[in-house]
């Protein structure tokens, strides 16, 4: 038991003093002023695109923020309300009729559509601005979707994850790939 306990320090110890010198190695590559002033720039970016497209009250229910990982990339993650209906209240408080849920889904499978195109297409012209990001590294837009109403029978996603490197983002910009190759090289994951 006494081993066993002096290991475990032995070994916290040489972790700790490690680690210093290794978050050193990773930061003395990064200029974070410079990631901070990139990453508000695309936040701005992403949000103008969600609200510019999407009409109705609140498209956008938090803001995109992004948090820079250190050699995997740039996270950005925000949440969208795409799924309009009238509001249940006590001035109209019937349920949702079978027809107003149809054409809400309807509306948000259209708007879903158009948003991808858009994020997709505001990655491609404006992610090469995040000059921080190394070409091996990953720029994700995840996307959560706002609860939409329960009595809802088709499926309804919860998120759409963008994750693209920022190399295929360079050619892209350099008009090496079309948009549609572009989007093919893109992972896009709707669940």
């Amino acid at each position: 038991m006494n081993f066993r306990f002096f290991s475990l320090l032995t070994l916290f110890v040489f972790a700790f003093q490690i680690s210093p010198v290794w978050a050193q190695t990773a930061a003395a590559d990064v200029d974070y002023a410079a990631v901070k002033k990139e990453i508000a720039v695309f936040e701005g970016i992403i949000d103008t695109t969600i609200k510019q497209l999407v009409e109705g009250s609140f498209p956008l229910l938090s803001s995109t923020k992004g948090t820079f990982l250190a050699d995997y990339g740039v996270l950005f993650s925000l949440e969208a309300n795409l799924f309009q209906i009238r509001q249940i209240s006590p001035f109209s408080p019937q349920p949702h009729s079978q027809k107003e849920l149809d054409e809400a889904y309807a509306l948000m499978i259209k708007r879903l559509a158009l948003v991808k195109g858009a994020v997709i297409r505001a990655i491609g012209e404006y992610g090469a601005s995040l000059q921080q990001l190394k070409p091996d590294q990953n720029l994700i837009v995840a996307m959560h979707l706002f609860n939409v109403d329960s009595q809802m029978k088709q499926p309804v996603p919860s998120q759409v994850i963008f994750k693209v490197r920022r190399s295929v983002i360079n050619q892209y910009r350099e008009n090496r790939l079309p948009l549609a190759e572009f989007t093919k090289q893109m992972e896009i994951v709707q669940f």
